[in-house]
């Protein structure tokens, strides 16, 4: 048990630790002090184990908070986000994430939520939106990301992505899988929705 909180505090301090030194991070929102670990169970779904197997390779940055994410995976409360009905089960099988920080993360804060969001190999996120303003944070792999009346960029460690409040935007992968923080600041009451293509 003991090592599992300590697994726990040691990924907080080592973001706190990126944050500190990333200037997009801290302009967009300031990282929350004294943040304690709270109880909540466990919820796995086909992706933490896809994560739990992939370590990072010695030359990569951000190897250190790589590894430790990926040893948390078995320890956190996973979600899809949707339902099959919206996205598809293949998507939902791909794709999943869990808010360490924030309102209902593991640690708790209302000033922010951190998710750390988990899209495998050869997957498409479709279009969606949300009240949040949102900072996409790539730790490792890469992917597209496109935003309404906007070119597509490919996104990779340490870039970044931001959407305005209800600002639709999507994601692509293909021979790489992506893990990234997903911060959100403002809203945090509304969920993602699906956005139809023929409404943008």
């Amino acid at each position: 048990m003991h090592n599992k909180i300590d697994l726990f505090n040691q990924t907080k301090n080592e973001i706190e630790k990126i944050w500190s030194t990333n200037k997009k991070l801290t302009e967009f929102v300031s990282f929350p002090q004294d943040l304690v670990l709270k109880e909540k169970n466990i919820n796995k779904i086909n992706v933490t184990n896809k994560l739990l197997d992939w370590k990072s390779e010695s030359d990569h940055k951000f190897e250190k908070i790589h590894n430790l994410i990926s040893n948390l995976s078995p320890f956190v409360s996973w979600d899809n986000g949707y339902n099959e009905n919206e996205v598809g089960k293949e998507f939902l099988n791909r794709y999943g994430f869990f808010e360490l920080i924030g309102p209902t993360g593991h640690f708790e804060t209302t000033n922010m939520a951190l998710y750390v969001n988990f899209l495998d190999i050869n997957s498409h996120y479709p279009w969606h939106n949300h009240e949040a303003e949102e900072l996409y944070f790539i730790v490792s792999g890469e992917a597209k990301f496109e935003k309404k009346n906007e070119a597509p960029v490919i996104l990779k460690p340490e870039d970044t992505c931001f959407h305005k409040s209800n600002q639709p935007h999507r994601i692509t992968t293909n021979d790489k899988k992506i893990l990234s923080f997903v911060i959100w600041k403002n809203k945090f009451e509304n969920v993602s929705k699906i956005v139809d293509p023929k409404e943008l």
